[in-house]
């Protein structure tokens, strides 16, 4: 496998529609952001901008434990984090971060600017996405988000130091072992796999998916694109950095709930033997993946039923269709149906 990132000078939107978008492969995208206001400034004159937008909401700032140095993460018991949160509006928490020292790392995490500074967006458009996508903001001391997934598209520009980013396809999952989802710093899915310290008797497999890694730095101006499902470790090493990203998808999904479809799916299938699971397997690539093509092409559209897909304005009727088989196994039924 190539392990070069892309990387290309700010593209168009329509560069970016046609060639990066759907290409399945990140891309870093130089000074995509270099004309924003603050870039390339101080850290101090940044943070008084920042605090000219400030809503006044609170936020929780998140403050490592002693020992985290910055490395956000499980707690070692794997039921919890390693950091603690205090409540504070923006302008106390960048006043917090400004002050310092912070040896084990102080953090504003994905905060939404349509909250938190509400005139940030205007400000600073994103030339590649449409307005309705809410930016988030990342400002802390140098630290470590852990190797995780996100279940959207990506774009992350670096406003103020640099974050060095490492990449892992989607296809790695095996060999970067999950920890709990219950549990995991920000609610997705993380790896237990030390890329600094790696274990490689307890996560053997973690060679295999350092094969196969991509590495890029990224300078205030830059942004990157990751996909839909690949995992990233995101290390910021200035003094003072910031980054915002955009999460969104190419087409919004009809229910935003894919853990909860996953959380069904084990229930129903985790006692089958390989034989049944396999069968399973197959429908599912059939009926919901449709890596076969249209699964019901070959019948009239009047006759398809359930397995031709959920007709429009459909959906309350089958989401109820769940919960009449779901609600009684725990005492509850669901409304009526429309």
């Amino acid at each position: 496998m190539d392990t070069t990132v892309r990387d290309i000078k700010a593209p168009s939107r329509e560069i970016f529609e046609s060639e990066i978008l759907h290409g399945g492969q990140p891309v870093v995208m130089r000074g995509l952001v270099a004309d924003w206001p603050g870039i390339g400034g101080t850290a101090e004159a940044l943070f008084q901008t920042l605090k000219s937008y400030d809503s006044g909401a609170m936020q929780g700032t998140i403050i490592g434990q002693p020992g985290t140095a910055g490395k956000f993460n499980y707690a070692p018991d794997l039921r919890g984090q390693n950091y603690d949160q205090i409540g504070e509006p923006l302008s106390a928490a960048l006043d917090r971060l400004a002050r310092g020292p912070h040896p084990d790392g102080a953090y504003i995490q994905s905060i939404p600017l349509n909250r938190h500074m509400p005139n940030f967006a205007r400000d600073h458009p994103m030339p590649l996405l449409e307005p309705s996508v809410t930016p988030r903001a990342w400002i802390g001391t140098p630290t470590t988000v852990q190797t995780h997934m996100d279940q959207s598209q990506n774009i992350a520009c670096v406003l103020l130091g640099e974050r060095e980013v490492t990449l892992f396809p989607p296809e790695q999952l095996p060999n970067l072992y999950p920890g709990p989802l219950e549990t995991a710093p920000g609610g997705a899915i993380v790896s237990l796999a030390d890329l600094d310290a790696p274990d490689f008797e307890k996560h053997p497999g973690f060679v295999k998916a350092l094969e196969t890694k991509m590495t890029v730095t990224l300078q205030a101006g830059d942004a990157i694109f990751i996909p839909y499902g690949w995992w990233h470790h995101i290390c910021a090493t200035a003094p003072l950095n910031m980054l915002v990203n955009y999460w969104f998808l190419s087409e919004s999904p009809r229910l935003e709930t894919p853990y909860a479809a996953l959380a069904i799916a084990m229930l129903c299938f985790d006692r089958l033997d390989d034989n049944a699971r396999g069968v399973w397997s197959n429908l599912f690539n059939h009926y919901v993946f449709r890596k076969n093509g249209d699964p019901m092409g070959h019948v009239s559209d009047e006759a398809r039923g359930i397995l031709g897909g959920i007709p429009d304005g459909q959906e309350y009727n089958a989401i109820m269709e769940v919960l009449s088989m779901l609600g009684p196994m725990v005492g509850l039924n669901p409304p009526p149906r429309q």
